[in-house]
């Protein structure tokens, strides 16, 4: 009989990172070392249901998270994203790392105007 526990990691690893294909959307990534941008998936999210559930801060404040996958390149803070074209499209810069696992790679972003 197999040993399942042997690969069990990389089996959920890669069911993660084809569940964030699936429900990311492309962007054009501009890093801030000044490298060619490129298209690459990204994950938008906001902290808007934390801030429902908590009642114990005085200003809640909107933050704006941008979550990549690590196996289509480095993240740094700086780096520069867009999505959509044209008049609907939505920009940001990399702030600040939040977390990071074997997937993905998730950062604060601040909106630019377009």
């Amino acid at each position: 009989m197999p040993n399942v526990g042997n690969h069990f990691a990389e089996r959920v690893r890669g069911k993660m990172v084809r569940l964030f294909q699936r429900l990311a959307d492309p962007c054009l990534f501009t890093p801030s070392d000044g490298s060619a941008p490129f298209t690459r998936l990204v994950s938008l999210d906001d902290n808007g249901a934390e801030i429902a559930a908590s009642s114990n801060e005085y200003i809640p404040e909107l933050i704006s998270r941008a979550e990549f996958l690590q196996s289509e390149g480095a993240v740094n803070s700086g780096d520069e994203f867009a999505i959509g074209e044209g008049i609907s499209v939505q920009q940001g810069r990399l702030t600040q790392r939040v977390s990071m696992d074997s997937v993905s790679v998730t950062f604060i972003y601040i909106p630019l105007e377009a």
